[in-house]
């Protein structure tokens, strides 16, 4: 195996730098330090530095995280779960991240704000079955399930 191209400080210091511009999780460190070319040794002590300095913290990641794809990008729980599974996040991590950082009434606030833009979407279309069926995709495919939406005004 070919020496890293980077010496540990340089390392560190990149590490810190890439945690400290936008929270990161576990394992997208992990992959900046493949791509750095550290060894197995020294990927463990990287991580344990930047838990133990505050650079790096999953719960707070699952936070950020959470809070950006509800309010910027408008994602219901079950995408959100799912991307942060591909994470690697810990499962119990995820379920009390999605209940504790997303208060219902903004959820609400944001499916009905989807719903309403969506409609004005599809306002051209006649069959009102077709454009429920519509809706009802589009909203599934955003991450939210069918009994959150399904008491709501769908037209």
């Amino acid at each position: 195996m070919n020496p890293p191209a980077f010496s540990r400080e340089q390392i560190i210091f990149k590490l810190e730098a890439f945690c400290a511009y936008q929270e990161r999780c576990t394992q997208e460190v992990r992959m900046k330090l493949d791509r750095l070319g550290a060894d197995e040794s020294l990927s463990l002590e990287a991580v344990k530095h930047l838990k133990e300095n505050n650079f790096l913290d999953d719960r707070r990641f699952v936070e950020a995280y959470v809070q950006g794809k509800l309010r910027i990008k408008k994602w219901g729980r079950q995408k959100i779960k799912a991307a942060l599974f591909q994470k690697r996040i810990d499962a119990k991590l995820i379920q009390e991240g999605i209940y504790a950082f997303i208060s219902d009434e903004e959820y609400q606030e944001v499916m009905e704000s989807l719903i309403e833009r969506k409609n004005r979407e599809l306002s051209s279309e006649k069959n009102p079955q077709i454009k429920k069926q519509k809706l009802m995709r589009f909203l599934l495919s955003r991450g939210f399930q069918y009994d959150e939406f399904s008491s709501l005004k769908l037209d």
